[in-house]
């Protein structure tokens, strides 16, 4: 089946054609998820989220513009991966027991994180992920990362560093994939 064919069935509710159409155009997906972290969203949200964009993709879809439909669902996607990262950052949405004195010891910052109803296993790799975590790091996104820990803004780590503060950036960027990596492991 062609592709107009399958975003015309899309566009009428069809979800055989959903769900080709999403796993046809899931590198874009995978591709926003490399570059963007929404809070509490694992890999199954995602795949809703490009699912549902790509209904809503095939529903106001023009074939008689000059844009291919994938791009045009990459941008509708893009633009509700960036307006679901700005609602949860709205300051009215933001929970108090999210926020963490920066005064607690490293075990209490670590059970603060862990959720209270999660299972005993989850708990320990948590704990050993974080114990270990350093020996992924190369020496440089060790200072960095546990200057983070400390609380400290990534111009003042650099200060202190004394170097740029896109190095600094570009640090913080790598350590959290790497526990991100680490912690699905």
């Amino acid at each position: 089946m062609e592709e107009q064919q399958l975003i015309g069935l899309a566009a009428q509710g069809d979800n055989q054609s959903i769900r080709v159409l999403t796993e046809q155009y899931l590198p874009v997906m995978l591709k926003l998820r490399q570059n963007y972290f929404i809070k509490n969203y694992d890999h199954d949200d995602w795949v809703q989220e490009a699912r549902l964009m790509v209904y809503h993709a095939a529903l106001t879809y023009d074939h008689a513009q000059t844009h291919s439909f994938g791009a045009f669902y990459r941008l509708l996607l893009n633009h509700r991966i960036v307006d679901l990262i700005r609602r949860s950052c709205a300051s009215k949405r933001q929970p108090n027991q999210d926020i963490l004195s920066l005064a607690l010891e490293t075990e209490e910052i670590t059970e603060a994180l862990l959720v209270t109803n999660g299972a005993a296993v989850d708990i320990v790799h948590v704990r050993q992920v974080l114990a270990d975590f350093v020996h992924y790091c190369s020496p440089f996104e060790a200072e960095v990362f546990a200057a983070m820990l400390l609380g400290k803004a990534p111009v003042k780590i650099a200060a202190e560093l004394q170097v740029d503060l896109e190095r600094v950036i570009n640090a913080i960027d790598r350590c959290r994939r790497k526990l991100r990596q680490q912690l699905a492991s």
